[in-house]
């Protein structure tokens, strides 16, 4: 669905001028874009049987063995925002399943590491079919002046979002754990 500056400027609050109204185009396509990929992955969970957590788990795990990192369960807990106890249940949920296997870290038997198993890579690729492939294909179709305008501004967009979720947890009021 394609939106014009006209429809995209009547979805939000924003000034008619005209400034304001390819910004709201910019955002109403960022907007339609994320509720886009949203759905894509609403489909891979189901396809594969995942909740949210458990898939962007499962990606970040792949990711780093990618580019030949491990991760153990405390920088993935840092990585979703949850607690440990709740990494713990992912995790068993996860080894259940057969999607990663906990293993002893090389670098200290103590410490455990999680590796996501052959057929998790393959399903995450079976469910999302050529959508990777397509993803590239659009992406390469940009010159070299475009791709960079459009990542400093995912990359600005996504620091004006942590500064906003900064400024929430800051004012949050004190917990009543934190004030006895």
């Amino acid at each position: 669905m394609a939106y014009s500056v006209q429809d995209a400027g009547t979805h939000y609050w924003y000034a008619d001028d005209a400034q304001r109204e390819r910004s709201v185009a910019v955002l109403e396509a960022l907007r339609t874009y994320r509720a886009a990929e949203s759905a894509m992955r609403s489909r891979t969970q189901r396809s594969m049987g995942l909740g949210e957590n458990d898939l962007l788990a499962l990606r970040y795990l792949l990711i780093a063995k990618q580019d030949g990192r491990t991760t153990g369960p405390k920088e993935l807990t840092a990585y979703l925002g949850i607690s440990s106890a709740s990494t713990t249940v992912l995790i068993d949920r996860l080894e259940r399943a057969g999607q990663v296997r906990r293993e002893h870290s090389p670098f200290d038997r103590r410490a455990l590491i999680l590796v996501p198993t052959a057929s998790t890579d393959a399903e995450i690729q079976a469910a999302l079919g050529d959508v990777p492939a397509r993803m590239v294909e659009v992406a390469n179709r940009l010159d070299p002046a475009q791709a960079k305008v459009v990542v400093d501004f995912l990359h600005n967009m996504r620091a004006a979002v942590d500064e906003i979720d900064a400024h929430v947890d800051s004012d949050a009021p004190p917990s009543s754990a934190s004030s006895r």
